[in-house]
């Protein structure tokens, strides 16, 4: 299923910075921990909401082609009105 990019907005809340994809039916959450966008970026970490932000979306085209792949393994839980996909460190060794 090909997923995409429902909106260029991004959330920060609870140490997770998330964006939001969409198949044709159903709307993705896809969830980044602030610990790994960190550790992306290297020393120093970001320190605000809005660096956290800006450091998701210079990566979103990788966590987005990510996502879509454990989109369609199954790799996915269900929440109150969407599915998310969580992307971990393990996700960007491969």
């Amino acid at each position: 299923m090909v997923l995409a990019l429902k909106s260029r907005t991004v959330s920060v809340a609870f140490g997770v910075v998330s964006f939001f994809m969409a198949d044709e039916k159903r709307t993705i959450r896809v969830d980044v921990s602030q610990d790994l966008l960190a550790r992306l970026e290297g020393p120093p970490p970001p320190v605000s909401k809005a660096a956290y932000v800006e450091v998701l979306t210079r990566h979103r085209r990788r966590f987005a082609e990510i996502a879509a792949a454990k989109y369609d393994e199954g790799q996915y839980e269900p929440e109150v009105n969407v599915l998310v996909v969580l992307i971990a460190a393990n996700d960007l060794l491969e």
